[in-house]
């Protein structure tokens, strides 16, 4: 330890001759969310390698306190202690007044602790403080702005110009002046205010995207996965201590809700990742298979007693033994390899390779059925009679329905239970009754949850690879769909 040196050009600091002078020696930041204050110590010290390059510090690397002002570091942004700024004269930098510099820092926290502006109206008397070396990856921009005002007014005191300074490196300017002074000779003029300037200086500072730690907010988290923290957090106790060296239980799930969601590139999530196409493959795979088996009770066919008691009003009423609401969807797959494939999944409907499925939903747009994953050339009434949703049934349950299942009626009598068909229009109109019928079944409702679950753009066009697990990707994007706020308010 004794041997051990500041790491600053031209310092003889050392644990051993420091040991009385109050000293204290800084390792550098290396946790990943302090990689920027590492990089600002970097360019601060100005060191380079015997070849040129730039110097690069160890796990063993130390910078002693008498590089920063007030002798200690600071974790404050906005502190001059922040980044070492100190330096011997080797550096040939011009010195500054640390204690002005100190004292203005502390001036603009008692400031800002209680609410107040700082107000100057004469600017030339500010003394400029010293930056420290910011990247210029971490800036978004930098903008010199001047102002010149020139015009005639006849009472000085109807126009003031303020600059109001938010901190070292920014300033506001306001200018208060009347709004049509030569047009108006009778009454008080109005008078108008602007400003510009930055309200939040945090703006200028990019953060860049690296993995689940980079996202900051509930917005950000949704349009990555489509989740919101707290479904996070619960689909998150169901995934193990992570396997992969490089890779925490947190990113593991992030990795699969954002190929999920978006539909990114195995490799496209490598990069982003710093991980191999591989490494991605085994992630998705180990998690869709452990999520679909740990979320089978995340769809779940309710009792006739549960229904009944969070049936709407207008259910009630009209479909006091109301069950489900049933429909098919397609979803476009690949071409398939094969003859036979081609033949299965080609839809005359959709004139494409689709895969079918039958979702069984509750008034409140809830999904509490899905069939396996059937061709594109398999019909409505096929699927029904096949999924096994009719012997779900009980005597006197009504389950409504839209025109694609006109050829299931029998089937749901023989089921003990009453299809509710919504009514096919004749000749372009309905009658009074057909209209009504088709109100009080909101078959429609259906194709809601259909455009909910298609928002997953794994959906979009299923790739051949993905067959084999399709039934489990249906599964975890129904999970994902109920997990979603309700349909409905009430």
């Amino acid at each position: 330890m004794s041997n051990r040196m500041c790491c600053v050009v031209d310092c003889h600091n050392t644990y051993k001759n420091t040991r009385s002078k109050g000293v204290v020696f800084y390792t550098f930041p290396n946790k990943k969310h302090e990689l920027h204050i590492k990089k600002l110590w970097i360019q601060a010290i100005r060191r380079v390698n015997e070849n040129g390059d730039v110097w690069e510090p160890i796990r063993s690397s130390l910078i002693c306190s008498s590089h920063f002002v007030e002798n200690k570091c600071s974790k404050d942004p906005k502190s001059p202690s922040f980044v070492p700024t100190i330096f011997p004269e080797i550096y040939k930098k011009k010195s500054s007044n640390h204690h002005q510099q100190t004292a203005r820092y502390k001036r603009n926290r008692n400031r800002q602790g209680n609410n107040d502006t700082i107000v100057t109206n004469n600017i030339d008397n500010i003394e400029p403080s010293i930056e420290p070396n910011i990247s210029n990856d971490n800036i978004k921009s930098v903008r010199n702005v001047s102002t010149q005002v020139a015009f005639a007014v006849n009472d000085i005191d109807l126009f003031t110009f303020d600059c109001c300074f938010i901190d070292s490196n920014n300033a506001k300017t306001q200018v208060s002046m009347p709004y049509k002074f030569n047009s108006y000779t009778l009454g008080r003029p109005t008078t108008r205010d602007q400003s510009c300037g930055l309200d939040n200086t945090d703006q200028l500072i990019i953060k860049s995207f690296c993995n689940y730690e980079s996202v900051m907010n509930e917005s950000q988290l949704k349009s990555l996965t489509g989740t919101s923290f707290q479904v996070f957090q619960l689909l998150l106790k169901f995934i193990p201590e992570s396997s992969h060296n490089t890779v925490t239980r947190e990113n593991i799930l992030f990795i699969f809700l954002m190929i999920i969601k978006l539909d990114i590139s195995y490799s496209a999530i490598g990069t982003f990742f710093n991980i191999s196409c591989s490494t991605v493959s085994r992630i998705f795979n180990d998690c869709l298979h452990r999520l679909s088996i740990k979320t089978k009770n995340l769809i779940v066919w309710p009792d006739k007693s549960t229904i009944s008691a969070t049936l709407p009003e207008s259910f009630k009423i009209n479909y006091p033994n109301f069950r489900c609401i049933i429909g098919c969807t397609e979803i476009q797959t690949e071409q398939p390899n094969t003859v036979q494939q081609r033949v299965y999944l080609y839809s005359r409907y959709e004139r494409c390779y689709t895969i079918k499925i039958l979702v069984a939903i509750t008034p409140n747009g809830i999904i509490r059925f899905v069939s396996d994953c059937y061709g594109g050339s398999k019909s409505n009434s096929i699927i029904t009679n096949d999924c096994g949703i009719l012997s779900k049934l009980e005597l006197g349950d009504i389950v409504c329905a839209d025109e694609g299942f006109p050829g299931n009626e029998a089937s749901c009598e023989n089921s003990n239970g009453n299809l509710v068909i919504s009514p096919i229009s004749h000749q372009g109109r309905f009658t009074k009754d057909e209209v009504m019928k088709t109100r009080n079944t909101v078959a429609s409702e259906i194709e809601t949850v259909f455009s909910r679950l298609k928002t997953h753009r794994i959906l979009n066009k299923i790739s051949i690879d993905l067959m084999p697990v399709i039934d489990e990707i249906i599964h975890i994007c129904c999970v994902l769909t109920n997990l979603q706020l309700p349909l409905l308010e009430k």
